[in-house]
């Protein structure tokens, strides 16, 4: 792979809402400067606990470079992509997912982990009644480069 290629990629997992829990997946992310060449870039976080209408907590983000070179995160985003309960819809009026939050570009040394930053997320007061003690899961997306330095 070429120095400097961008990386692209997206992870999803859930917060279990249990303590002593770790939720992690792997994101992969994909060179797109004419290589077909991917490239498994671990993320994990703890499970959120104690979400209540009103509350406002932190997703805290770690990433894993498990290659001999470092990466540099530019971009970082989460979505609410599902949750564990049929009436509780994965939509803002239940749960928001705020912006990233964390130095970018964040450089993860070869073979590294870092924790890079969080995502915020708010329980609004709208949040239906089906939504107790339900899971969220979450799509982390992620740009990073191979850097060169």
């Amino acid at each position: 792979m070429a120095a400097g290629a961008i990386l692209a990629g997206a992870a999803a997992w859930g917060t279990g809402l249990r303590p002593g829990e770790t939720a992690e997946d792997a994101m992969t992310l994909v060179a797109r400067q004419g290589t077909a060449a991917q490239y498994t870039f671990a993320v994990r976080s703890t499970p959120v606990d104690d979400l209540y209408p009103g509350a406002e907590r932190r997703l805290a983000l770690t990433m894993t470079n498990p290659y001999g070179f470092d990466l540099l995160v530019t971009a970082v985003r989460a979505d609410l992509v599902s949750t564990t309960r049929p009436g509780c819809a994965p939509v803002p009026a239940n749960l928001v997912v705020r912006a990233y939050a964390g130095d970018l570009p964040v450089r993860i040394g070869a073979g590294a982990e870092r924790e890079t930053g969080a995502v915020a997320l708010h329980m609004p007061n709208t949040v239906v009644d089906d939504c107790q003690r339900a899971g969220f899961t979450f799509a982390v997306h992620a740009d990073a480069t191979r850097d060169a330095r």
